[in-house]
């Protein structure tokens, strides 16, 4: 068997575990949320459990993020920022709802992207925040809540930009 010396977003998506990656998302979701998030250093991230949850005994999880991130790099910010990155990983995703705020008196202006994500196999929404600071080279993708209904979830947000409008959060 000849054994691979490049992975990209395609195998990330034929060796996606599913199951695996939704217990991920759940852990996720009991991290407090600070603003602007200031996580520890094992904090949860989803680009690395979306990894984690497709790496193998042939692919280890190191040599996926390592190619990925250069052989699809671009193609992952950008399906992060937008929201697809997890319809595009497994049909039981789907991007329902995307709100993007910026806030704060500095140029390039932080931005905090939320992303509500209906799952089909658990029948959920996932709340995912990422948040990006250009200027501080920082940026950070994560699920912050989990709930069985939408409209709580577009309320959860709503109220998230509240907070974000009354304190003008930013690094």
């Amino acid at each position: 068997m000849n054994k691979k010396t490049s992975y990209d977003f395609d195998d990330l998506v034929q060796n996606f575990n599913l199951k695996k990656f939704i217990k991920y998302l759940d852990k996720q979701c009991k991290n407090k949320i600070s603003y602007p998030p200031n996580l520890p250093k094992n904090h949860p991230d989803l680009i690395g459990d979306l990894i984690k949850s497709s790496s193998t005994k042939i692919i280890s999880s190191k040599k996926l993020e390592n190619d990925l991130y250069e052989n699809n790099s671009d193609f992952m910010d950008q399906a992060i920022e937008n929201g697809s990155l997890l319809d595009q990983v497994h049909n039981n995703f789907k991007l329902e709802k995307d709100y993007l705020f910026a806030y704060g008196d500095k140029d390039p202006t932080p931005w905090y992207f939320y992303f509500i994500i209906s799952s089909k196999v658990n029948k959920c929404f996932y709340i995912l925040l990422f948040f990006q600071d250009i200027e501080v080279g920082y940026q950070v993708a994560y699920c912050i809540k989990k709930t069985k209904k939408k409209d709580l979830a577009i309320k959860f947000v709503k109220e998230e930009q509240k907070k974000l409008e009354k304190n003008k959060f930013y690094i």
